[in-house]
């Protein structure tokens, strides 16, 4: 489904919803254009549809989805900024808020990520009124875990993990001893001990199953089922 309105010039940032959700999609545009500052010119619950109306309408913002059938959403962002001369800007809005996410929105030039869960529908109109200024908006869970990295750019916990970190996390989670991980990753038992207080301390987490929660949402324990990439994986 897909509805679109005039793209005549407005006062008030212009915003396009795409989420696959009909339900939430019809919901959040419903309660968004009861508010006199925002103008919701376009909604669609197809991805495809999402990057034609964007290149077409050229919003302000565009409040996407990051679960959406057939379509990478950091690559969607890519496009529609590329489409858009740089004029869109893209509002990430998931129910499953990762650390891994906020890595790859910063990556490729997104404004920011809104949870589901977490924001009412009035923090997400002033998400949208914060973005379209220029700025960057993350939920107060997700900007929490934003951490400055080496190179001085900001960056989630996950990004500041080194390979062998999340080799001994991985390992971890399938249920192996710190002598099996030892073996498995040709280290000592020493360095796993090590590695495994490193984890904690960059986690901020207190036991191994606090790790290990992470590593599951993080998709590191089946990577293969997971359609977002670590950043030093991408191309």
């Amino acid at each position: 489904m897909m509805l679109a309105k005039s793209n005549k010039p407005s006062p008030y940032p212009t915003v396009l919803v795409v989420d696959d959700d009909h339900a939430i999609m019809r919901a959040v545009a419903t309660v968004l254009g009861s508010d006199e500052s925002i103008q919701i010119i376009g909604q669609t619950t197809h991805a495809q549809a999402g990057l034609a109306m964007a290149a077409s309408l050229r919003p302000d913002v565009v409040l996407m989805d990051i679960h959406m059938h057939g379509l990478d959403p950091f690559l969607a962002c890519k496009e529609i900024t590329q489409s858009t001369d740089g004029h869109t800007r893209i509002l990430f809005y998931t129910g499953f808020p990762r650390d891994n996410y906020l890595d790859r929105c910063l990556a490729v030039g997104a404004a920011g990520i809104v949870s589901k869960h977490s924001e009412s529908l009035r923090n997400l109109a002033f998400a949208i009124r914060h973005v379209a200024a220029g700025n960057m908006y993350f939920s107060p869970e997700l900007d929490k875990r934003l951490v400055q990295l080496e190179d001085g750019a900001p960056g989630s916990r996950l990004a500041t993990l080194s390979d062998r970190e999340v080799g001994v996390l991985r390992e971890l989670s399938l249920g192996r001893t710190q002598s099996e991980i030892a073996e498995a990753l040709d280290i000592s038992e020493r360095t796993v001990n090590k590695t495994v207080g490193d984890l904690k301390i960059k986690l901020e987490v207190q036991t191994i199953n606090e790790m290990l929660i992470f590593a599951v949402n993080e998709g590191l324990v089946h990577p293969e089922l997971q359609f977002v990439a670590r950043p030093d994986q991408q191309a």
